[in-house]
């Protein structure tokens, strides 16, 4: 792991990784559609709708129509998970460490190049296993290959401890 990077603890973070994930309605909502469905397949808000997400994170500040997301670290995304009293960390990872990670919790993450936020389901053999708002963005539907992430990272990730 990365330096600085607390290491996890397995038995703390449980999730649904088979929690439906709708294709998103408007282009700029990807980071506001993952953290809503962390927040449901974790628990810690099964009602939560993409409309809270966006609120939350802070319309139109923090999240608009022209840019989406505004700091592609995901700060604003650690503040609501913050809120619901769920302890988070942010690094930039490469793909090995993700992997890692998502074998043993949730988050979300963008590349990049990519310009698109995913929340974390697992892994699914050599791949990362991912609820996708946007099915098929750039080639990528729900798994992201090691070849996948070189093209479109660096990647910021925000997971959940």
């Amino acid at each position: 792991m990365p330096s600085g990077v607390v290491p996890f603890d397995e038995a703390s973070i449980t999730w649904d990784p088979h929690m439906s994930m709708e294709p998103q309605v408007y282009n700029w909502t990807c980071a506001a559609c993952a953290l809503d469905w962390v927040l449901r397949a974790t628990g810690l808000a099964p009602e939560h709708t993409r409309e809270q997400a966006v609120a939350e994170i802070g319309y139109p500040d923090n999240i608009n129509a022209h840019y989406g997301l505004m700091d592609s670290s995901g700060s604003a995304l650690q503040a609501v998970y913050d809120a619901y009293g769920q302890a988070t960390e942010q690094a930039w990872l490469d793909f090995d460490t993700v992997y890692a990670l998502a074998q043993h919790t949730t988050g979300q993450m963008s590349g990049t190049n990519w310009y698109h936020w995913v929340a974390l389901r697992g892994v699914d053999g050599p791949l990362l296993w991912i609820a996708n708002s946007a099915p098929g963005y750039m080639g990528v539907y729900d798994v992201l290959s090691r070849d996948d992430f070189e093209r479109l990272g660096g990647f910021s990730v925000v997971w959940l401890v």
